[in-house]
């Protein structure tokens, strides 16, 4: 019988099937069948052996660090109070410009002195978040804390765009004082032009986007057409004139008024939408170029910092699902819309004909529906117990936030830190767990009352009894009384930091166990466990994926798991503990061999690789988790889980 050799070895060597099997020469040619017919099954075993699950020699114990991931964290927002030529503003976005005759306005984007024309890309650099004070020029600081910012704002102010919305808040002014949308002396409007967005403008939008690809964060993007607040006067702003807080203007471009005598496009072909409508059609394929860095996106548009309320399309339900639906078709449904309360009920009520008033009436939206979609923005985050009118008593408040929770959604947060219950320690901490935070805007609002707080037992496990009613100081208080739960974790440190690692998901690998060997052939096998301890959850698409490196050399090799980042939820209840292993969630995977490619026999680190589904580098915008060791490896953008013996 010829020898049969399967891995460099022969199973069949030295073995006389006839004699041993005591058969006739006539069924010799049976027995040699019958032999192969063993072979195969020892190779099937041989390649199908499972090596023993070996616990990994690892650190699974959190580091209480800022730990920057995508989609989630602080972020620097642009902020100024210095006077420009176009007039002084709390807020900035980049004015988009008609053509390269503009002068481009993008803010105080640099922590220090603020400065003109600073475009940077975008806002990822180290900064100490905000403690409310020296508003000029430094607009920043204060709190002992820092962080770096994984997400760029990236708010685009398109006035420009609209006959509606003033150019500068100088302009704004002199229109308050004469009723003029032109300079009577020089005939300058004081407007934009309402009209399509332009080639030039479309390409500065890109060019902005790509600056945040190349770099190392993501996008999140707002469009409106008061992007600066030009049509919102605030008195705080201006203290040596006598002025009326409010709306000066409709700044939409689908707002008749005798400077925007129609609200409808003229574009030939495209005469059934309203201006919006266009403008944001034109914009849907940067949306869609820009996908893999693109975190959510804003609704705006409406109303003046595009936050959706006091103007007269703000405040028109009809106008509130015009946009909404606008926004479900132009913006890839892998990414979540953030909106208002209001707007969403709008778009609800007219969308499925129904008559709720308020919003945890709702049925939580199942996953893959058009309202599953929705987040939810506050640019006064704990300002006032009902929250500058947002709700209507802190009842609204409780019904509000208790059904974000269900839905497993996201909230986007200004500062507005508030000096009462909401704001202050530890009754923010339960506020941010039950809104489920995402994402902060570290230069507005005073942080120091987070930061001036000391994370101990003591302090963490105070009681705090919630108001019942509108009254924000006058006892007594009837409403819940709750207990945040302490994370020794933190202990010693203070507030802020506990606060800044917690805004949206922070994952600690928990368990780690792997295949001792496994055979060229054969098949790779992980169980662990993974613990997310932040306020929210992984909401966009992630690709989980396997990489072996080699010990000896530079080769690695890389496969996709069945794994959905998205399973590994924040505990219902806020409790992060290290010890409450009911929040570990399962970390485990097969792998196939051949799926990583031609793989050579030796010792190999394992990798875990989290990251967007179209991201298209190598090694940037992946999620780290939060252990103490060095596990983490910048150039394969991965966490090390353990090592095997490939043979």
């Amino acid at each position: 019988m010829p020898e049969i050799t399967f891995f460099g070895r022969n199973p069949t060597k030295g073995l006389d099937l006839p004699s041993v099997l005591k058969i006739s020469k006539k069924n010799q040619m049976k027995a040699k069948l019958t032999s192969l017919v063993l072979v195969f099954c020892w190779v099937a075993s041989e390649v199908n052996a499972q090596a023993p699950l070996v616990l990994q020699s690892l650190d699974y114990t959190e580091n209480p660090v800022d730990i920057p991931n995508p989609d989630r964290g602080p972020y620097r927002g642009r902020w100024q109070r210095v006077a420009t030529h176009f007039g002084t503003t709390p807020e900035v976005d980049h004015l988009v410009p008609v053509d390269a005759h503009d002068v481009l306005f993008h803010g105080a984007t640099l922590v220090g002195l603020a400065t003109l024309g600073t475009v940077e890309g975008d806002d990822i650099e180290e900064t100490q978040f905000f403690n409310g004070q020296n508003i000029s020029p430094n607009y920043a600081g204060g709190t002992g804390v820092s962080a770096l910012p994984s997400i760029s704002f990236m708010g685009f102010d398109l006035a420009r765009f609209s006959s509606n919305a003033f150019l500068s808040a100088t302009g704004a002014l002199a229109y308050q004082a004469d009723g003029l949308f032109e300079d009577p002396v020089s005939g300058a409007p004081r407007t934009g032009k309402t009209q399509p967005l332009t080639n030039y403008a479309l390409d500065y939008i890109r060019g902005l986007l790509q600056k945040v690809r190349d770099g190392n964060g993501v996008a999140f993007v707002k469009f409106s057409y008061d992007g600066n607040g030009f049509n919102y006067l605030e008195p705080s702003r201006y203290p040596h004139l006598n002025l009326r807080e409010g709306l000066i203007h409709g700044p939409e471009p689908a707002y008749v008024t005798p400077n925007n005598p129609s609200a409808m496009c003229d574009v030939p072909g495209y005469t059934d939408k309203d201006w919006i409508e266009y403008h944001l059609w034109q914009l849907k394929p940067i949306f869609h170029e820009f996908e893999d860095i693109i975190m959510c996106v804003k609704t705006g548009m409406l109303g003046p910092w595009g936050e959706q309320h006091s103007s007269p399309m703000a405040l028109d339900p009809e106008a509130n699902k015009k946009l909404f639906d606008t926004f479900l078709d132009v913006v890839p449904d892998s990414r979540l819309l953030l909106t208002t309360q209001r707007v969403f009920l709008s778009w609800y009520n007219l969308t499925y004909g129904t008559t709720y008033t308020v919003i945890d009436s709702i049925p939580v939206p199942p996953k893959g529906s058009p309202e599953a979609r929705w987040g939810y923005f506050d640019d006064s985050y704990g300002s006032n117990y009902t929250n500058s009118g947002r709700y209507r008593t802190p009842d609204d408040r409780y019904r509000f936030f208790n059904w974000i929770h269900s839905q497993n959604t996201m909230t986007q947060i200004e500062g507005g830190i508030g000096d009462n219950i909401f704001g202050h320690m530890p009754g923010a901490i339960l506020e941010a767990q039950q809104f489920r935070i995402t994402a902060a805007n570290m230069r507005h609002g005073n942080y120091s009352r987070w930061s001036d707080f000391i994370y101990n037992e003591a302090n963490v496990t105070t009681p705090v009894t919630f108001p019942a009613s509108a009254s924000e100081t006058s006892p007594p208080f009837t409403g819940p009384t709750k207990t945040a739960i302490f994370d020794p974790v933190y202990d010693g440190r203070n507030g802020l930091e506990y606060m800044r690692d917690r805004f949206g998901y922070r994952l600690v690998l928990r368990e780690a166990k792997a295949s001792e060997w496994v055979e060229r052939r054969g098949t790779l096998a992980f169980e662990g466990k993974i613990q997310n301890v932040g306020f929210g959850n992984i909401l966009n698409r992630k690709n989980v994926s396997v990489i072996l490196k080699s010990k000896a050399g530079s080769n690695a090799y890389i496969a996709r798991t069945d794994l959905d980042a998205r399973d590994w939820l924040a505990d219902e209840g806020g409790n992060g503990r290290p010890d409450n292993t009911a929040a570990w969630r399962d970390l485990n995977f097969s792998v196939a061999m051949s799926t990583l490619g031609d793989v050579p026999a030796g010792n190999y680190d394992i990798y875990l690789k989290i990251n967007d589904p179209k991201e298209k580098s190598t090694n940037k915008r992946c999620i780290r988790f939060a252990n103490k060791g060095n596990s983490w490896n910048a150039d394969l953008g991965a966490n090390l889980i353990g090592s095997t013996t490939v043979r």
